[in-house]
């Protein structure tokens, strides 16, 4: 090859391209603004290069939010599931959920809850993934019953409560609603009246 040529990329690595473009997009604009020429831009091609491997910005929204929540949802059960005891792996994920790292995936959930309302593969993606974080949280909370660590409340109850908090604490620190401290707080304290532990 030529000294300064640019390799064509062929059509697997085009595509890839232009997904990885997506989530990148979605991480640090929103998923709102993934668009024709967002993506042509972000990949220095033509619109009609984009629509040729994506032909449904749809379709495209709802699979980049879903590969970024299983992304997140791997990462926090590896993390979650790294002691042994439930007590801790209930710790260590509630330290996970509370990661400010982690701050702009809460954007996108926020994104996807609102484009949801008109996008019914996006809404289908987040309730799948809402399913999965429910079953994370369920597992540690039957494991720590069977343990007899915590209170034999409902373990499905427990995980509404839970994702019903954290995700309400983010939406609250998108627009800076009490300390992020308050935010942690509450959905700590919570848990431990309905288990009857100690999480600190």
């Amino acid at each position: 090859m030529a000294a300064g040529t640019t390799r064509r990329r062929n059509a697997t690595e085009r595509a890839s391209e232009i997904r990885d473009a997506a989530q990148e997009i979605a991480l640090t604009r929103g998923l709102a603004a993934i668009s024709l020429r967002s993506l042509a831009a972000h990949c220095g091609v033509s619109a009609p290069l984009i629509t040729h491997y994506e032909p449904s910005m749809e379709t495209l929204v709802a699979s980049t939010f879903a590969s970024i929540a299983e992304k997140e949802i791997a990462e926090v059960a590896r993390h979650a599931h790294a002691p042994a005891d439930p007590l801790d792996q209930l710790r260590a994920l509630l330290e996970a959920l509370a990661d400010p790292t982690r701050d702009n995936v809460g954007e996108v959930w926020a994104d996807a809850w609102s484009l949801g309302r008109r996008n019914d593969l996006l809404a289908a993606a987040a309730r799948q993934s809402m399913d999965s974080w429910h079953a994370l949280a369920i597992g540690i909370m039957r494991a720590g019953q069977d343990a007899g660590q915590f209170a034999p409340v409902s373990p499905e109850r427990v995980a509404l409560v839970l994702f019903a908090l954290v995700d309400a604490t983010s939406a609250y620190q998108l627009v800076n609603f009490r300390s992020r401290d308050t935010r942690d707080s509450l959905v700590r304290e919570t848990l431990e009246d309905m288990l009857d532990v100690s999480l600190k």
